[in-house]
């Protein structure tokens, strides 16, 4: 199995990236200004790369026919493809392997790969065959792939022992995982067994921790709203208010939630918009009203 003695590349360029939530206009297309406008804000807060379409930004549910601007869109607003990472779904092998070779063609960052959803119950053996069809497809530009393991969504589990056999398949190719299980034993598990790759922990609460165990960092849905928060818990020091943001967050749904916090911060209602089959919240956030009374200040305002 290919080691980085010193880390994979990949760790120190990511550290903390959000998953950029999507904005929509009226009619529910992208709204590209209001998308790199929030692009270029984390961009200059503390972040070196930002993450486009993953499960915060509602990608599932963003074509490829209106993913075609995106680096386009973002290189006019003077971000370059280098500070994009590009969440890809399949669940076609071939639709996937095309989509990463395009992107990265683009000069992207990386590729954040789910794995095959819609089909439950499958093998380790199937999901791998399936990750290498994706890899044959892309062709020999594959390159830097984070292996998106949020089982709650797509029903596969991405563990140690999978992401063992891919890596030494696959050396040049992946990069690290991004773990949103939320289950503590199985984050503690891949850095046991990878903590030279790029593992990120999506699950806030855990970050710190993991840092303080070898995690490179996160790509988090909370940095939409709290980049500093983050930042803090990214540099391993614990920040107990984590706790508090995500109760309140989680008693709502969360990329309605999410969204509807910024609406607040920025007063900017056109961000409460999402796609179905989300529904935006029936009231405004009042982040005043949150307890304690200090989360506010621990949420970056524009």
């Amino acid at each position: 199995m290919k080691t980085h003695p010193d880390g994979h590349p990949m760790r120190r360029l990511i550290g903390m990236s959000a998953p950029l939530v999507t904005p929509f206009t009226d009619n529910f297309a992208v709204d590209w200004p209001r998308f790199t406008a929030h692009a270029r804000s984390l961009l200059g807060r503390g972040m070196n790369v930002v993450t486009a379409f993953g499960t915060t930004g509602e990608g599932v549910s963003i074509p490829l026919s209106e993913r075609t601007e995106l680096y386009d869109r973002t290189g006019a607003a003077g971000i370059s493809p280098s500070q994009l990472v590009e969440c890809v779904y399949g669940p076609s092998s071939k639709d996937a392997g095309q989509h990463m070779r395009r992107s990265l063609a683009a000069g992207c960052a990386g590729i954040l790969l789910t794995p095959p959803f819609y089909i439950k119950n499958v093998s380790d053996d199937g999901v791998f065959a399936w990750f290498a069809e994706v890899f044959e497809t892309a062709g020999s530009g594959a390159r830097d792939v984070i292996l998106y393991n949020i089982p709650a969504l797509t029903g596969v589990t991405i563990g140690a022992a999978l992401t063992t056999r891919l890596r030494e398949a696959f050396p040049d190719v992946i990069a690290g995982v991004k773990d949103s299980s939320g289950n503590w034993e199985h984050t503690s598990a891949l850095l046991a067994a990878h903590r030279d790759l790029t593992i990120l922990v999506g699950h806030e609460g855990h970050l710190a921790a993991a840092v303080r165990n070898g995690a490179a960092g996160a790509i988090s849905g909370i940095s939409n709203i709290g980049p500093a928060l983050v930042a803090k818990l990214v540099r391993g020091e614990d920040a107990p208010i984590i706790d508090e943001v995500l109760r309140q967050v989680l008693a709502l749904p969360v990329l309605p939630a999410i969204k509807a916090v910024l609406a607040a911060q920025t007063g900017d209602v056109a961000w409460r918009r999402v796609r179905a089959p989300l529904m935006s919240l029936s009231s405004p956030v009042d982040l005043a009203a949150w307890e304690p009374d200090d989360i506010a200040g621990y949420l970056d305002s524009s």
